[in-house]
């Protein structure tokens, strides 16, 4: 678009992508947040939850990348404190 002779450039926006929200049952030990913190650390996670009950359990809740959800998904189920992970698209 020229203006007045000034050249104005418009560059389209880029779309960013929406997040994956991977949400994991577990049993809640010492050292288990530092366990998943270094689990997912190579990977795009965008936020960490993590709630510990007095019963023993945990959830922890994940927000990551699209292009990384399958892996960390993957790699939270290969913990041997993990009963369940299960995964929402578009958080």
């Amino acid at each position: 678009m020229v203006d007045e002779g000034t050249q104005v450039l418009e560059a389209p926006r880029p779309t960013v992508p929406e997040s994956a929200l991977l949400i994991a049952r577990m049993r809640h030990g010492q050292g288990t947040l530092a366990r998943v913190a270094a689990t997912v650390n190579n990977h795009g996670v965008d936020r960490l939850t993590y709630i510990s009950t007095e019963s023993g359990t945990a959830t922890v809740e994940l927000t990551v990348q699209p292009r990384d959800a399958a892996r960390v998904e993957a790699k939270l189920r290969r913990m041997v404190e993990v009963f369940e992970v299960t995964r929402t698209p578009g958080a």
